[in-house]
């Protein structure tokens, strides 16, 4: 019970399932129809595979992409995706000609980049195609709201910035703030009908993230930016409920060694922890090193044969360890520390809350040479031709 393929050896893996994800797309597109779905495919996919996952997304519907830098969205062009690419950050001071040659547009998230990408336009003789931002309230990145009137009138002045978006970002995890969600939508309310007056009809709006598309159906503009919910990791149990989701990522680790513990005795020694009873320990082969975060040794639970069973006693690079109870765990047997086994689900949710992180975080952390073993390989067969050389 819960052996390894054969295809995949002693090590951890982090196994990708494409069908979930492409499943996961078409109901939230459903959610949230008749909006299009900006998929967010930044940092890796969030640890999933850029190329693979936005090939399943683009054959699923999404109207457009949003990566991290004019590297992914050049990536991501050469891989065949001919759907519109939003480069979300990291882009300042990077090669201007990449958007115009590669037809990439820009997220400009403060008054700086504004100017930045009405200058460089006019210097190329091209437009970059900009998303305008502005703060409504969650107080990260954008034009603040206050100034929207005089930012809007300077931007209807620009002849050489095209405005292909306007956005903002909800403050907005859960059904708990509908209230502060309500407020930030009639703030961006406010600021299309302005810019509609101004004669700036930008292609796209957009406004909702993850748990808004899902949570709020009447959220203004004509796309959604999905995130992390779209590989199966709502940002909460409230959001989960209202729409389940099939984890795309399983994290396993195998067992390595296995040992009898009795009651009142540490396991793997007795510095670091006391079983409660009797029962068994295992060794796992996953540690630190794979970037799973050992600050959950002592709060986290893993799935063992479909049950939640701790963490216990330390972690280290390549190494640690589990207490399974009565259940006496088998060398090579699989331990699911985040994902799916069987009829069970571990949520990032789960654990991020434990450490005070994100769910996204957790995926993003885990090591790029830990194997990413793609469960519709047909999705994933097809040649990368390398950007190093033009970058």
């Amino acid at each position: 019970m819960g052996r390894h393929p054969a295809h995949e050896d002693s090590g951890p893996c982090a196994r990708i399932d494409l069908a979930a994800l492409a499943s996961n797309a078409r109901r939230i597109l459903r959610r949230v129809k008749p909006r299009g779905l900006l998929a967010v495919v930044k940092w890796d996919a969030y640890g999933h595979g850029l190329v693979p996952c936005a090939r399943v997304l683009e054959q699923a519907g999404a109207a457009a992409f949003g990566v991290s830098s004019p590297q992914d969205g050049v990536t991501l062009r050469r891989a065949g995706i001919t759907t519109p690419i939003l480069v979300m950050t990291d882009w300042v001071g990077k090669r201007p000609s990449l958007f115009l040659d590669w037809d990439l547009e820009a997220a400009a998230t403060s008054w700086y980049k504004v100017e930045y990408l009405a200058a460089v336009s006019r210097r190329m003789g091209r437009p970059i195609p900009a998303h305008v931002k502005f703060d409504t309230g969650l107080g990260r990145v954008g034009i603040h709201h206050s100034q929207y009137r005089s930012a809007l009138r300077a931007i209807a002045k620009m002849p050489h910035l095209r405005i292909a978006g306007l956005y903002s970002h909800l403050n907005y995890r859960g059904p708990q703030d509908q209230a502060r969600g309500r407020r930030q939508i009639g703030i961006f309310e406010k600021i299309v009908r302005e810019a509609a007056r101004l004669g700036i009809e930008p292609r796209w709006i957009h406004l909702a993230n993850s748990a808004a598309a899902v949570a709020i159906p009447d959220v203004p503009g004509n796309l959604v930016r999905t995130g992390i919910a779209l590989y199966g990791q709502p940002p909460s149990a409230e959001v989960q409920e209202l729409l389940p989701l099939d984890p795309v990522m399983t994290l396993v680790g195998r067992v390595r060694a296995v040992r009898r513990v009795r009651r009142g005795h540490g396991f793997p020694n007795p510095h670091f922890w006391i079983a409660p009873a009797d029962g068994w320990g295992a060794e796992v082969g996953l540690g630190f090193g794979s970037g799973y975060p050992g600050s959950l040794v002592g709060k986290a639970r893993v799935l063992f044969r479909g049950k939640r069973q701790p963490l216990v006693g330390v972690m280290s690079r390549d190494t640690c360890y589990l207490f399974t109870g009565p259940d006496q765990p088998e060398l090579g047997e699989e331990i699911v520390f985040w994902g799916k086994q069987g009829r069970h689900t571990l949520h990032l949710f789960e654990l991020a809350g434990l450490i005070e992180a994100l769910p996204y975080e957790l995926p993003t952390w885990l090591a790029s040479d830990i194997p990413r073993s793609f469960l519709s390989p047909s999705e994933a067969s097809k040649p990368i031709t390398s950007v190093r050389k033009i970058l």
